[in-house]
């Protein structure tokens, strides 16, 4: 009886140890303004907001992008159909047993009404070009992807139109039309490469090593 005493005073005594009930974790202290300045920034750089208007950017003005160089291009490749072919210029006289070549018609057109058409689209590109120009004129990739590079190689493509057109079909001499569809055609070739050039070799690269700068100091 005194050792059942004992064990159950002893038990009394020592009571097992309930466990603790579950209480939510104390939430995190929120950080520190030394923290949060020691955080990395958004990479939201000019360079990435180009690149992601693009996809903002409404499918009818890349449509209309499009369709203006290319009438720019229809443009450049009627006006060579205008020239006077040599052949067809030539009238040969005898005179005293003596050729006189007389050039009737070297300095006209040979078809007014294709002059008008190629002028008209060529005014309906241009205005067309202009304005996309003017209202992307802060997004650098979709200009020279869409504009500068496109327009280049269409003002290229008219110009070997023309030199191909003047040694086929006039046996390499210029007519009045030849030579200022030459200037014509040159003068916006050049005129779009340097744009091009300026544009993506200067201008955007400028972008992206500001946008590189950034990251890295990031």
């Amino acid at each position: 009886m005194p050792l059942l005493k004992t064990l159950l005073t002893s038990l009394h005594l020592h009571p097992k140890p309930h466990p603790p009930p579950n209480t939510p974790p104390k939430p995190s202290p929120p950080p520190s303004p030394a923290t949060l300045e020691r955080l990395p920034p958004t990479a939201q750089t000019p360079y990435i907001t180009m690149l992601l208007s693009l996809d903002t950017i409404p499918r009818t003005h890349n449509v209309l992008a499009a369709f203006s160089t290319w009438i720019l291009l229809a443009g450049f490749l009627i006006v060579p159909g205008t020239f006077t072919s040599m052949e067809k210029s030539k009238a040969v006289k005898d005179i005293e047993g003596g050729n006189v070549v007389v050039k009737e018609a070297v300095e006209t057109v040979r078809n007014v009404g294709l002059m008008w058409i190629a002028g008209g689209l060529g005014v309906v590109g241009g205005v067309g070009v202009g304005g996309l120009w003017w209202r992307w004129r802060g997004n650098y990739v979709w200009l020279v992807q869409r504009i500068f590079l496109v327009l280049t190689l269409n003002a290229l493509a008219g110009l070997i139109s023309t030199l191909i057109n003047v040694y086929s079909q006039q046996g390499g001499r210029f007519s009045i039309t030849a030579k200022v569809t030459v200037m014509v055609t040159g003068g916006c070739t050049v005129v779009m490469a340097l744009l091009f050039l300026i544009y993506n070799n200067w201008i955007l690269e400028a972008v992206k090593r500001n946008h590189s700068r950034e990251l890295g100091a990031a």
